[in-house]
């Protein structure tokens, strides 16, 4: 459904995205995971045809992007972190603006309409202005808008960010009914736990290059157990770094955090006792992390080699 071939996206000297290769098949749930400025923004951006790039290809439902983006475009939806609705336009009016926007009318509009209000349960509040919505009602709302065009490809960018748990999981479940409508959803999000919850696969780009993609359950199999993280009040980075470079099996995240792979009583004592011995104040300990989260804290650490 969506192929990438050594994509490139330069902003001046900088290279957000360095000759990146990803796969989507249809119909399932892709998290796409980096640290801050990795170049997921910029992907999405370009996959939504909002910013262009200056090599590689990039086919979606075998269309060329920079070829035929308005066909495309008809069939995916964008879904951004920051809400696209107006305050001062009740529930339906909102809907009816962005369905004008799009040229959607008739009955094609009364059948996504109600599908659309159906699934993020807002016939109740159809006459109620956004303003006076929930935080969790207006995300909803804003996934209502996004499915007026019936996609076939929905990307979510960080749909539960300020959101209380309860709302969140009411929005995955929401999204994870996509893939049951046989829809492929590209979903980005800094809450590991989401990715893990509903997604059927993970790529992670780190540096603008993707290092690592496949089945959540491939990966974390792959993973070697036993790892912990052990995280610190902040201190001096230079010196926890000097500590790190004399034991084995234990890497440096970042200013705060380390993670210990193949760990045992031993091993783990030696790091508690040296890091009392330099002043650093523990946090927390977090044991058997043979998990996303572990394996995203190794693969992007600040001192690993990704070239």
């Amino acid at each position: 459904m969506i192929t990438i071939k050594n994509l490139v996206k330069r902003y001046g000297t900088h290279c957000a995205l360095d000759h990146v290769d990803l796969h989507v098949d249809k119909g399932i749930i892709l998290g796409l995971l980096g640290p801050n400025g990795a170049g997921k923004t910029t992907l999405v951006s370009i996959l939504n045809g909002l910013t262009d790039f200056q090599e590689g290809t990039v086919e979606i439902f075998g269309l060329e992007l920079d070829k035929e983006p308005r066909a495309i475009r008809r069939r995916s939806s964008f879904i951004p972190q920051s809400l696209a609705l107006y305050d001062n336009l009740t529930v339906i009016e909102n809907l009816r603006f962005f369905a004008g926007i799009q040229k959607i009318s008739g009955q094609c509009l009364r059948d996504t309409l109600d599908s659309a209000l159906s699934v993020n349960r807002l016939h109740s509040m159809l006459d109620q202005k956004a303003g006076t919505l929930s935080g969790g009602q207006k995300r909803r709302l804003n996934i209502a808008i996004g499915l007026l065009n019936n996609p076939e490809i929905l990307y979510f960018d960080e749909p539960t960010a300020g959101i209380d748990p309860e709302l969140r999981n009411d929005i995955l479940e929401t999204i994870r009914c996509f893939k049951e409508q046989g829809k492929t959803v590209i979903y980005t999000s800094h809450y590991m736990p989401e990715i893990e919850k509903i997604c059927d696969e993970v790529a992670i780009i780190d540096h603008g290059r993707i290092i690592r993609q496949g089945p959540l359950a491939t990966l974390l199999q792959e993973e070697k157990g036993g790892s912990a993280i052990i995280e610190l009040l902040p201190a001096s980075e230079k010196k926890l770094q000097q500590l790190v470079d004399h034991h084995d099996d234990v890497e440096r995240v970042d200013a705060t955090t380390l993670i210990m792979h193949r760990h045992n009583g031993q091993k783990m004592g030696r790091i508690l006792s040296a890091l009392e011995s330099e002043g650093f104040a523990i946090r927390q300990i977090r044991y058997g992390t043979q998990n996303l989260e572990a394996l995203f804290l190794r693969l992007t650490s600040p001192e690993r080699d990704h070239a």
